[in-house]
């Protein structure tokens, strides 16, 4: 009698053993890099064969895309929604600021670590790619009617980038006063294109 197959269960199985080779991938990464972590060394930290994690992803570059992504997705850079219901330019750029603090704060050791690559290392320059482009449409929320001015949105987009805020910590404020330092300055600035 031909043995029968659970697909489903099957398909459970799949997607476990793809988030473990994915989880031991982030692992991996945090300690060595991307460019320092081999498929192999993949393999064993994830317990599976290294065939395995070849069948899922077919090379090192997709598997570090896909885990990078998910990197970026752990570090919950804030979406448009949180502006849902928030009037105000003031408002909605305080909120802006602090929330993008919060995810500097949380995404810090990777920072270090991507900084730690060597220039060119495909998997960084893709969540980077993705990084900005998600900044882009948040800011674009946060400034609402003031979205369509290019410079508004170029000129906040570069301030929020992390050296920034760090910046002024490093100067010896807290994160609360370098929130609002540079959320000030960004109000100041803006107050003159609208």
């Amino acid at each position: 009698m031909p043995r029968s197959y659970a697909l489903g269960k099957r398909a459970v199985q799949r997607a476990d053993t793809r988030r473990r080779i994915i989880d031991a991938a982030v692992e991996l990464y945090q300690e060595h890099g991307v460019t320092g972590t081999t498929m192999l060394d993949v393999a064993r930290r994830a317990d599976v064969a290294p065939g395995t994690v070849a069948n899922h992803f077919g090379s090192a570059e997709a598997l570090a895309t896909e885990a990078t992504a998910k990197i970026l997705a752990d570090l919950r850079l804030p979406s448009p929604e949180l502006f849902g219901g928030v009037d105000g330019l003031e408002v909605r750029i305080r909120l802006l600021v602090r929330e993008l603090a919060a995810f500097y704060d949380r995404g810090e050791t990777w920072y270090r670590v991507m900084q730690r690559e060597p220039t060119g290392a495909e998997a960084w320059a893709d969540a980077e790619a993705r990084y900005y482009l998600e900044l882009d449409t948040l800011v674009r929320a946060a400034l609402g009617p003031v979205a369509d001015d290019p410079d508004a949105v170029a000129v906040v987009a570069a301030v929020l980038r992390t050296w920034v805020i760090g910046s002024i910590q490093a100067s010896g404020r807290s994160v609360d006063e370098a929130v609002d330092l540079t959320a000030g300055l960004l109000l100041a600035w803006l107050s003159t294109r609208t």
